[in-house]
Order: structure tokens, then sequence, then C-alpha cells
């Protein structure tokens, strides 16, 4: 890692697996938190199978790391705690969502989309959707759009007048998840199938042929 050699990285985290297993997880925890530029598939499956080999052992790892002060570190811990959400967890997610890295609260997005609709989780969401970075509210927008419960559509409607244009994209897609329109959300994609960036004109005129009005 220190080399910035991914290659060297994909094949000593893959001997580390085999040879050491469950016991690499914080080893492997921590070569997968240094971005070397290679997508990282092999590794984060690795670290996906440890963790669901022993849950229990994998949280006494990933908890310090989630409060770690190496924002890559935090970040990566975050990520794995998805894959095994517990109600627990969400203070330490409510904490998280106030990280200055802006990495680390998009990767808090994901872990809170993981634990469904528990009304604290679509609560922390809603407010994530007031967040300074473009990125975090895009994240947010499309785990809302998967999880379509419906007490977060006004939320999603008023991002329509985001400044960022990907942003009011994204809100097109998210509504274009949910069941049948409402008149409100329709509302919503008529103006913005008239926004001024054409990105955002064709995701609202397809979210209107895949979502029409209900009734």
């Amino acid at each position: 890692m220190e080399a910035g050699n991914w290659y060297a990285r994909h094949v000593l985290a893959r001997i580390l697996a085999k040879t050491a297993g469950r016991a690499s997880l914080a080893a492997l925890l921590r070569a997968y938190s240094r971005n070397l530029g290679d997508d990282q598939d092999s590794l984060s499956t690795r670290l996906h199978v440890l963790a669901q080999e022993d849950p229990a052992a994998a949280r006494e790892i990933l908890l310090p790391c989630a409060v770690s002060n190496d924002e890559d570190l935090r970040r990566a811990a975050i990520w794995l705690l998805g894959f095994h959400p517990e109600p627990a967890d969400l203070d330490l997610l409510a904490h998280a969502a106030q990280d200055s890295d802006e990495r680390v609260r998009s990767v808090v997005v994901g872990t809170l989309g993981s634990h469904g609709t528990e009304p604290t989780a679509i609560d922390m969401l809603l407010n994530l959707l007031n967040d300074p970075s473009p990125q975090v509210r895009i994240s947010t927008l499309s785990s809302l759009g998967f999880l379509q419960h419906p007490r977060t559509l006004p939320k999603i409607r008023s991002l329509a007048n985001d400044d960022n244009p990907r942003v009011r994209a994204w809100v097109a897609i998210a509504l274009s998840r949910f069941p049948a329109a409402e008149p409100a959300t329709s509302a919503v994609l008529d103006l913005l199938a008239t926004d001024a960036d054409p990105y955002v004109r064709a995701q609202a005129t397809e979210a209107r042929q895949r979502n029409p009005l209900d009734g």
C-alpha cells in the first residue's frame, strides 16, 4: 500500500485471506481503506465473506474502526457494517452523518439504507437531504428511491429546486422508483421536464413514462 502497488495488494490480500481466514479481517479492512486507483471488487467480496462467517467477531473489529481518527478506515468500517445492520449502530451512524469528510457521510447513507424503513434510519436519511455536499444528497435520493417509503416523498420533491442539476436529475430518478405517481409527484416531474439542463429533462421524461399518474 505504501508503494501504491494495487496489484501487490490484490495478490497479498488473497493469500492472507486464504491462510489466516477471519483473523485477517482487520488487516484486510485497512488494506481496503486505501484508494490505490483499482476497483477492489475482489477485496470487498473477501471482506464481506469474512464478516459473514462470524458477524459478532467482525463487529468487535468494525465498531472501533468506525470511530477511528483515520477517515479512510472510518469509511471502510461503516461501509462493511451495512452488510450486518444492527439497531444499536444507529447512534454511531448519527454521529458519522456529521463527519467532516463527505465520503464518510456518503457511506453512512448506504449503511442507513440497509436498515430498511426503520423510522430512525429514515429520519436520518431525510436530514441528509440537507447535506451541503451534492454527492451526499444524490446518494440519499438513491437510497430513498429504493426504500420507497411514502413519508419521504414531500422531502424528495422539495429538492426539485436544488441548485445542482445532478441532484435535480436524481429527484426524478428517485421518484420514478415509487409506485404510481401522486398528483404532487407528477407536478414535480412536469416541472423537471422543462428544466434548463438536458440531463434533468431526460430523466424527468423517462420517469413520467415509467410512473404514470395514479388513477
